[in-house]
């Protein structure tokens, strides 16, 4: 009777394998016997080890949690190494290595212990049930070891359960493998995974065919560029890191041709989608993070109150728009220049200047923003944007009613000028600002209609670099139907989606380039136009401006930073499809791999200081129509965050370090490079 209370509650969690802490003996403790025996038994087994998978999610931070997972504090995300993000808690780069290894290497051992005796019992269990086990095992495994070999490169290829029986150590104590011999080895589990599944999931978060061809899409794409940019390290005679340049077109074309084998199975989501309208065109991108019937969604993560839940809202709302916590979601303008529609200068940057140097005077706060990418808009909130019961109410200041927004105002400082607004007299006698963001902390300002605003509106930009930082705040995956004071810490349950179509097509664009572009071939694919058509359909869903030929993608030389160019690529072609990853899998943990596996990571955050859009309104003529949205004319300045936090990513990032315990326990390991 206990070992069925086990397995219930197993089969509880297991449902969207949200749940961490399962109440269940270890598997030395219930027997294979106990468990493998009867499908319940078996299903109670597999949502552990999906429980287990390490999928950076809601829940996946740099500085805590249990090796980087299952913490609420996501304050420290990725995305604010890669400049996607940038809030007032960090002002540098954070260093993500977290000695995700032994917790790694448990989840490998359930799955081994799965796949190498679950088949023992198919006298007692249908046969085709059990291949299909194992074929989860096999994905499973195959992904924990990707989270391995893309932070250490080669690790220890440990393919049955390991029992220490007080004798003799050595065998045990495994050495790394070669990067290649790894990457081959996730690829011949993901070829296992494929033949033995079916090609849909019995229930959401479990693993089918079709899920495992996506992944070994993602998986085959980091091979190849490892293989074509990375740098070999063979310390006692084994490249432990790096690939063989040679093996490059072979791993982008495995890439390519698994993001093929889906091509129908999953569709864009575009139920409010129009081409003419860009509201519902920016509305329906983000409503495919949080519509569970969308058909873009290939692998996901579910949560449920109040059992497995995150705080994604809390931490990072708008600040008037969340009871606790918020603004720790503000987008750079470096990010936000990346779109379309945005008026540009020569340098590539966000142009709110007039031909004198004078700033322009827009009529309302949304005016810069009329022409901008409908894709902008569903992944952040622009100043004056509607979202959820209010509005986002972002300014850094307002200019007193003596200033009439028809006499020009000569920008405060040049663009790579760092010197605070405070330094500047002008500023300091004609600006009201406020060191608080929140209403009973501000000194609002009376007009002389009698009616008053807040200097910093309710999301700032403070005086003390508080609240949104950038001038910016997230949308993507936030919940618009959460009301802001029932937005706490651990109440959100939107569910994570680990992998959609969009990337599917967006590897498959860059792995049919990268093999157009160096000698490779498809047996019947033109893949020059077969990038072209899967970068358009993104960009059409987006409501971008379309690549008019493949020759769009030619191997010209990229755009230099000079000009706007900051994303790194050995040629346009390339340069276009990386801008294009950037923007559509922004804050969803892709882009900090992507910029490794690419190396450029140590080129382009190199002692970087990111930028901001300050507004400010004119007081003279304002009109508050509600608290948090004010009519008026503004003005935008475009500058370097006023923090002056600078950014850096060291080359042997690009490795993390294999964790000291692990060194001692195993002399048979080697370090990576630099450690």
């Amino acid at each position: 009777m206990k070992k069925l209370k086990y397995i219930a509650v197993f089969l509880i969690c297991g449902a969207t394998f949200g749940c961490v802490k399962l109440d269940i003996p270890p598997v030395n403790v219930l027997q294979d016997q106990d468990v493998f025996t009867n499908d319940a038994g078996v299903m109670a087994y597999m949502a552990a080890l999906y429980s287990r998978m390490p999928i950076e999610d809601f829940k996946y931070s740099t500085v805590e949690g249990t090796q980087g997972f299952n913490t609420w504090n996501i304050i420290n995300s990725l995305s604010i190494n890669t400049g996607e993000n940038a809030n007032r808690n960090n002002g540098g780069f954070t260093d993500p290595a977290r000695g995700y290894w032994g917790e790694a290497y448990g989840v490998i051992r359930q799955a081994n212990n799965l796949i190498q005796n679950l088949p023992k019992y198919s006298t007692v269990l249908s046969p085709d049930k059990v291949g299909r086990w194992v074929g989860e095992a096999h994905f499973i495994r195959a992904y924990t070891y990707f989270a391995l070999v893309k932070r250490y490169g080669g690790v220890p290829i440990v393919t049955e359960v390991q029992n220490y029986d007080g004798g003799d150590v050595s065998p045990l104590q495994v050495p790394r493998s070669s990067e290649e011999a790894c990457y081959d080895f996730i690829g011949q589990d993901l070829d296992y995974a494929i033949t033995n599944m079916r090609p849909a999931s019995e229930n959401s978060g479990r693993a089918n065919k079709n899920i495992a061809a996506a992944f070994k899409s993602r998986v085959m794409l980091f091979a190849g560029s490892i293989a074509r940019y990375g740098t070999p390290y063979s310390p006692k005679g084994v490249m432990i890191t790096g690939i063989p340049a040679a093996k490059a077109n072979e791993y982008f074309k495995a890439a390519f041709d698994a993001a093929k084998s889906v091509e129908g199975v999953y569709s864009l989501y575009k139920k409010k989608w129009s081409a003419t309208d860009k509201v519902a065109t920016a509305d329906n991108y983000a409503d495919l993070f949080l519509d569970k019937t969308s058909t873009e969604t290939i692998f996901s993560k579910g949560y449920s109150y109040p059992e497995a839940v995150h705080s994604w809202d809390a931490v990072n709302a708008p600040p008037h728009l969340t009871s606790t916590y918020g603004d720790r979601f503000c987008p750079t303008l470096d990010f936000v220049e990346l779109f379309d529609g945005l008026p540009k200068n020569a340098k590539g940057q966000l142009n709110t200047l007039n031909p004198d140097g004078s700033y322009k005077v827009f009529n309302n706060v949304g005016e810069l923003w009329e022409n901008c990418e409908p894709r902008l808009r569903g992944t952040a909130l622009l100043p004056g944007q509607k979202f959820k019961d209010g509005f986002v109410d972002i300014r850094r200041g307002t200019f007193i009613e003596a200033v009439d927004p028809a006499t020009p105002i000569k920008k405060f400082y040049p663009d790579e000028d760092k010197t605070a607004y405070s330094r500047l007299q002008w500023y300091k006698d004609n600006v009201k600002e406020s060191s608080d963001w929140k209403p009973t902390g501000q000194v609002a300002i009376t007009l002389s209609t009698g009616e008053k605003v807040y200097p910093a509106g309710l999301d700032g930009p403070t005086s003390t670099n508080g609240a949104t930082v950038t001038g910016f705040c997230g949308r993507k995956y936030m919940d618009p139907a959460l009301p802001s004071a029932a937005t706490a810490l651990h109440r959100s349950i939107q569910t994570w989606i680990e992998m959609r179509y969009a990337e599917v097509l967006l590897n498959r664009a860059e792995a049919a380039l990268e093999l157009a572009q160096n000698g490779g071939t498809v047996p019947g694919v033109d893949l020059m136009q077969d990038a072209f058509n899967s970068i358009n359909a993104i960009r059409e869903r987006a409501g971008a401006t379309l690549l008019t030929a493949p020759t769009d993608l030619a191997a010209g030389a990229s755009i230099p930073k000079e000009q706007g160019g900051y994303v790194l690529a050995p040629n346009r072609g390339l340069q276009i499809i990386r801008i294009e990853r950037r923007k559509e899998l922004a804050f969803e943990n892709k882009l900090y791999w992507d910029m490794k596996r690419w190396r450029t990571f140590d080129q382009e955050v190199n002692a970087r200081t990111w930028r901001k859009c300050n507004p400010f309104l004119f007081a003279k003529g304002a009109d508050p129509v509600t608290i948090d949205y004010v009519e008026g004319k503004y003005i935008f300045d475009c500058r370097f965050d006023e923090r002056n936090s600078a950014f850096t990513f060291q080359v042997r990032m690009y490795y993390e370090p294999i964790p000291g315990g692990e060194l001692t326990k195993n002399p048979q390991l080697v370090q990576n490079s630099g450690y």
